[in-house]
């Protein structure tokens, strides 16, 4: 633990507490709306190459705009780095393996397993991925900019999500995508703009 951090206000322990709660909420939800999302968690090598290979395009988003010298991607970086530092700087591998891994799972096993699945069986595949994106969006709604990436990702693991039918794989690519893109936040800084020396 951080140095003068109690459990209580270690926000690395919030983060964990809040997480690890998504999953017997989607649990109870999935009961209650007659969903069994955890019945189409096929886990085969194939499933683990494709999530691998299918986590890939994000993050090379990612680089990409993260090397952007734009306004509203230099606001987005001021945004998101503090809280990653505050959460992990100086903590080592084991929180981000977690959190990572908590986040892609449990928020998997609640937007696409459960609402996805819910509202595909009422109105079809394209309003249940369409659904789910935006309530994920929402629910990562930062700012304005952080609403739009969320949704974006949403609908990519959500079409992903619609087109194998294995809820592992979009559980995977997002543990993989948070993995990945909190490790490169923590390691590289943002991109100096031209009158910086």
């Amino acid at each position: 633990m951080s140095k003068g951090k109690t459990p209580v206000t270690d926000p690395l322990i919030a983060a964990i507490v809040f997480q690890g709660l998504i999953f017997p909420l989607a649990i109870g939800l999935a009961f209650l709306l007659g969903v069994r999302p955890w019945t189409a968690m096929d886990a085969d090598l194939d499933a683990v190459l494709l999530a691998v290979l299918a986590t890939l395009p994000p993050l090379l988003g990612l680089w990409a705009l993260s090397r952007a010298r734009v306004p509203w991607m230099e606001e987005l970086d001021a945004l998101v780095r503090p809280m990653i530092d505050a959460l992990f700087r100086g903590r080592g591998p084991g929180p981000v393996v977690l959190i990572s891994l908590l986040a892609g799972f449990g928020e998997e096993l609640l937007f696409r397993g459960v609402l996805q699945g819910w509202l595909t069986g009422l109105a079809g595949p394209w309003v249940g991925v369409m659904v789910a994106a935006l309530v994920f969006g929402l629910l990562h709604c930062l700012s304005w900019t952080y609403f739009v990436f969320a949704v974006i990702f949403g609908l990519y693991l959500g079409v992903i999500y619609e087109l194998t039918g294995n809820l592992l794989i979009v559980c995977l690519i997002h543990a993989l995508y948070d993995w990945a893109a909190i490790h490169y936040l923590l390691r590289h800084a943002p991109a100096a703009t031209p009158d910086e020396h």
